[in-house]
């Protein structure tokens, strides 16, 4: 300090000699004061610092919003192997799938161009199969989302029953597919889009309940505490007395995976193989808000373009960082 370095001509020489004795002394006194300022100052920083970070992570608002899933089975086996009329239905379908926010197809084997022709989703998943054929149909399994994913893989089923009969399900490579999507920055949930064996022998039952098995491992090793989405064509028909083990096959997937069917949750009244489920998570809830069949899927003759109905549920969402 200048203090410290000066010097007094003026001063006697007895004056001089006992202020060059208490120049050291006032020296140390103010560089410690200067220290223990400094000291307290990052201290006090340091505290604000800290005290902002936990107001931050502890205090911010819930993040809301909605979004649409849609199901549809569209069909889309060859004409003549098909339920429906896929040739002319299929390019109906594509614009109707515009109006809603995340769709998932199955059955889409052999006119996905046709499906995608007129979807203008910006995320869509490319088909197991560019060109179909009868030895590689593929899973018939696609999405179109107005919302990005990621990692996105298609799994077959190891057991299905049935070449030319029970639904020919071991004609196909069934399965189900998975993906990240992102809701919004930060806020993520995993789809399950799935299609199982078809028909109602004990075979049949036995290969949806090993399916069942397939998925919950997957889920378990993939989803493990994310809020998820499991849909599709379940071929689940839990209510017939003749098909015993289709209801603890789906009891069990909703118990084993913690999900919720969003018909029975809002009360629908009209719960069907095509079934929309979910689960929340501890840091995002997942709530459907209705059940319902968009009836603009029908041709000029108000008769329907699948043989299935689209199952659309609205969901809102918190999420809570």
């Amino acid at each position: 300090m200048h203090f410290c370095m000066r010097t007094c001509e003026s001063a006697t020489l007895k004056t001089w000699l006992v202020e060059v004795r208490m120049i050291p002394q006032v020296c140390i006194i103010l560089n410690m004061r200067r220290k223990i300022i400094q000291i307290a100052w990052l201290l006090s920083t340091l505290f604000c610092c800290l005290l902002a970070a936990c107001g931050s992570s502890g205090n911010q608002d819930p993040v809301t919003g909605d979004f649409q899933v849609m199901i549809y089975n569209v069909a889309g086996l060859p004409e003549g192997l098909s339920g429906s009329n896929p040739v002319v239905n299929i390019p109906q379908i594509s614009p109707l799938l515009n109006s809603y926010d995340l769709v998932l197809a199955q059955e889409d084997f052999w006119y996905h161009a046709e499906l995608a022709s007129q979807a203008s989703h910006p995320y869509q998943s490319e088909p197991m199969w560019e060109e179909p054929t009868f030895e590689n149909m593929g899973d018939g399994l696609n999405r179109f989302s107005i919302f990005p994913f990621s990692e996105h893989r298609r799994e077959t089923w190891e057991v299905c029953y049935g070449i030319t009969d029970n639904g020919a399900d071991c004609m196909t490579t069934k399965g189900f597919s998975a993906a990240r999507h992102e809701l919004r920055e930060g806020v993520y949930i995993d789809v399950y889009n799935l299609h199982m064996d078809a028909s109602g022998d004990e075979e049949d039952q036995l290969a949806r309940a090993a399916q069942t098995e397939q998925l919950l491992i997957e889920i378990a090793a993939r989803s493990s505490g994310n809020a998820i989405i499991v849909a599709g064509d379940t071929n689940l028909k839990n209510d017939r007395p003749d098909r015993p083990l289709d209801k603890e096959t789906l009891d069990r997937l909703l118990g084993q995976a913690e999900l919720q069917v969003a018909c029975r949750t809002v009360n629908c009244g009209d719960e069907r193989i095509d079934r929309i489920m979910y689960r929340s998570s501890a840091s995002l809830t997942l709530r459907p808000t209705d059940w319902l069949m968009p009836s603009e899927f029908v041709d000029s003759q108000d008769e329907g373009l699948s043989d299935h109905e689209p199952v659309l549920v609205p969901f809102s969402w918190t999420y809570r960082p």
